[in-house]
Order: C-alpha cells, then sequence, then structure tokens
C-alpha cells in the first residue's frame, strides 16, 4: 500500500529523466569508441542515479545519507552487474578489450531503471 505519493512520483520522475538523458547519449555515441567520446560514456552511468538522488533530496531533505547511500551503492554495483550479466550472455565480446559492449550498457540501462523504481517504491510506502 502505497503512503507517501508525492516521494515516489518525484523519484520516479528524476530516474525516467536521467534514464531518458543516459538512453539519448548512448543512442548519439553508437559504437564510436573514441577518446573524446568516452566521458559521454561516464554520463550513461552516472546520471540516472544522480538524478534519482536530486529527486529523492527535493521531497525529503531529512533523508539525504539515505539517499546518498541507496543512489551511491546503485551507481557504485551496477557495472559489476552489467559486467556479470555481459560476460554470460556475450562472452566472446566480452573478452575483447575495446569495443562497443553492447550488453554492458543496455544493461546499465536496465538495471539503473529498475533500481530507481524499487527506491521509488521502497520510499513511497
Amino acid at each position: 500500500m502505497m503512503r507517501d505519493y508525492r516521494t515516489f512520483f518525484a523519484i520516479v520522475l528524476a530516474s525516467l529523466a536521467g534514464w531518458i538523458i543516459a538512453g539519448a547519449v548512448y543512442t548519439q555515441i553508437g559504437d564510436n569508441r573514441s577518446p573524446e567520446l568516452l566521458r559521454w560514456l561516464a554520463l550513461v552511468i552516472l546520471i540516472t542515479p544522480l538524478s534519482g538522488f536530486l529527486g529523492w533530496v527535493a521531497i525529503r531533505r531529512h533523508e539525504w545519507r539515505l539517499a546518498a547511500a541507496c543512489c551511491g551503492a546503485l551507481y557504485f554495483f551496477t557495472p559489476f552487474v552489467a559486467a556479470r550479466i555481459e560476460t554470460i550472455l556475450t562472452p566472446d565480446a566480452a573478452r575483447q578489450t575495446v569495443g562497443p559492449h553492447t550488453v554492458y550498457f543496455v544493461s546499465v540501462l536496465a538495471l539503473h531503471l529498475l533500481g530507481g523504481l524499487v527506491l521509488a517504491w521502497w520510499r513511497g510506502r
């Protein structure tokens, strides 16, 4: 049973906005992995947890430590899980030292969206 709809919708909308930005950046980069574009790939990994954190803190300022811990954990552990998913689904592509790593970045996007929605549901209760 949802008790705090305002917190739920704030975290969901902020996470969705970050996820849309991350998806747009990733699709614009495509398969180009030049050194000039690598910083934009870091944005793909960072923006969804950061925007979820900002949405959470905008509504519940007194929970900034909990928001930082949860969103920081989402940011920190997602690349490890996404890398493991890539090694399971496409072991040959994961062994390459350079390459598009499509499964990895799609997994990061999916895990961040799922994690943002779970955090919103948890704080909305």
